[in-house]
């Protein structure tokens, strides 16, 4: 297959995966020395490790957009009110027309100073902040348009790269068929390797700096109804200096068939949510029950005592109290009368 093959067919919109929810731990390490603010950056306590469903629905003739709900959950720290392990800290769906975000506030460091709300976001249309920097979207769909549901530019005129470009057979530990595309430059070192087909997935890539990481690195699939999937992969969204994005490390889990009809694309908001509706700026409230606010109150109390400064050592009591009798006694001396 030459470059110029590779190059149209890659770009064919990736499908097979609609209709699958997928299981999979993720590793995030967040690199903000110069700013750049990610999603992972802003919620390194909720989103950023654990473990995370994705489902993604399918095309339908009444809408422009796919469902799409992304799931994160992480070991419960010791939460007072809720023995949910794993605890759903983290999700966001759309079932096309509205989309809710959820943002769980933890409490098992609360000590009775601070809010105890998780707070949530409903809007109209395809708002996934987390979806669009998933590892898992990064490396498994090619054409995000068809999700959005955003213009796709079919106009784009294909410009053939000719010799500048060229492809090899290559054995790589994901694929023993995969195909190798580079620059025909030598002074040009950057390279991308593909899976065989039908998936052409991106296993492989590096940038024009060389002596960096690998941008892309999958290094086991897993195949499922007969296609093939990461299965353990690592996606790195940093700057050319290292110093900003964010670094995923991926392995699936599992990969399940869902009824898209009948799936629950928005949860519902877990107690203690308060969520507002963009479009009107309103705030609701979903209450934690009397005995959740009890326990949470109580685990403030306990917390709030441990945390408090020990009584001082009988050494410093003395010392305190002679120098209150030493104060006093210099006072009562200064304003003692006195005789010609």
């Amino acid at each position: 297959m030459s470059a110029d093959e590779l190059r149209r067919v890659k770009g064919e919109p990736r499908t097979y995966f609609y209709g699958k929810e997928f299981r999979y731990t993720i590793e995030t390490e967040s690199r903000t020395e110069h700013g750049g603010a990610t999603f992972f950056s802003g919620h390194l306590d909720i989103a950023a490790n654990g473990v995370r469903t994705l489902a993604i629905g399918k095309p339908t003739s009444d809408r422009s957009n796919i469902p799409v709900r992304l799931m994160h959950y992480q070991s419960n720290q010791g939460e007072p009110h809720i023995d949910d392990d794993p605890l759903l800290t983290y999700f966001e769906g759309t079932d096309g027309r509205a989309s809710h975000s959820f943002l769980r506030k933890l409490l098992f460091d609360f000590e009775g100073r601070k809010a105890v709300t998780s707070f949530g976001n409903a809007s109209v249309g395809h708002l996934l902040p987390a979806f669009h920097q998933d590892p898992l979207v990064s490396l498994l769909v090619n054409d995000v348009a068809l999700i959005n549901g955003t213009e796709r530019t079919n106009d784009v005129e294909f410009v053939p790269m000719g010799d500048k470009l060229q492809t090899e057979w290559f054995e790589h530990e994901a694929d023993t068929k995969a195909i190798r595309m580079s620059a025909t430059d030598p002074g040009d070192q950057s390279y991308v390797v593909f899976t065989s087909q039908p998936e052409l997935l991106l296993v492989e890539r590096r940038e024009s700096y060389p002596d960096g990481p690998l941008q892309v690195d999958i290094s086991e699939l897993m195949t499922f109804d007969g296609f093939r999937y990461p299965k353990k992969a690592t996606y790195r969204a940093v700057a050319p200096d290292g110093k900003s994005g964010y670094i995923c490390s991926i392995e699936m889990l599992d990969i399940s068939e869902i009824d898209v009809d009948s799936f629950e694309w928005i949860p519902p908001w877990p107690a203690g949510t308060e969520w507002a509706r963009i479009k009107d700026g309103k705030r609701f409230h979903v209450p934690y029950s009397d005995a959740q606010l009890a326990k949470i109150q109580q685990h403030g109390l306990a917390n709030a005592r441990a945390d408090a400064p020990s009584p001082e050592s009988p050494k410093f009591f003395y010392l305190n109290a002679g120098l209150v009798i030493l104060i006093l006694g210099l006072v009562a001396y200064r304003f003692w009368p006195r005789s010609n």
